[in-house]
């Protein structure tokens, strides 16, 4: 176990070890604060700045800009946004992408969501998923989606 800099407290493990506390904490309806981690969510979640607010969900009722925690088949775990929800005959498939991505992730299962973002917290100030603000600026990210490519490139520029 390492701890993290710059969080007081915090202890970070791999996701392997982490995963069953998550399940059974969630599976108790407590919200879990986990570390952002990685940079496929920017410029909405930054890596090293930002904490997700997770909550049990119904892997099934996911819509548009939702943001679900979600195990790939080969184990790894991933919070990415919804961007499209296909219901066919009896069963759900969702099309996913990270914010900073422009490659999306097709056919997601609700069987493969783990938990959904209902908040995150930024310099120690929580925001919820669900304001007008934060629903307001996903559309207009989603809306910007053909030209994602350059103005992630224009920001990472400007980051550095």
């Amino acid at each position: 176990m390492n701890k993290r800099e710059g969080a007081p407290g915090a202890v970070q493990l791999p996701m392997a070890q982490l995963s069953p506390l998550l399940l059974a904490c969630l599976a108790e309806g407590q919200e879990v604060v986990l570390a952002v981690t990685g940079n496929s969510m920017a410029p909405f979640l930054r890596h090293g700045r930002d904490q997700v607010v997770l909550a049990a969900c119904d892997g099934a009722v996911l819509g548009f800009g939702d943001v679900p925690l979600y195990r790939r088949d080969n184990g790894q775990y991933v919070l990415h946004r919804v961007v499209k929800r296909r219901q066919t005959a009896g069963s759900v498939r969702y099309t996913l992408l990270g914010d900073a991505q422009w490659e999306m992730e097709p056919e997601v299962t609700p069987e493969q969501v783990v938990a959904c973002a209902v908040g995150f917290i930024r310099n120690g100030k929580r925001y919820s998923c669900t304001s007008p603000w934060y629903r307001a600026r996903v559309r207009v990210w989603q809306w910007l989606l053909p030209v994602r490519r350059w103005l992630i490139a224009v920001y990472r520029r400007s980051w550095k």
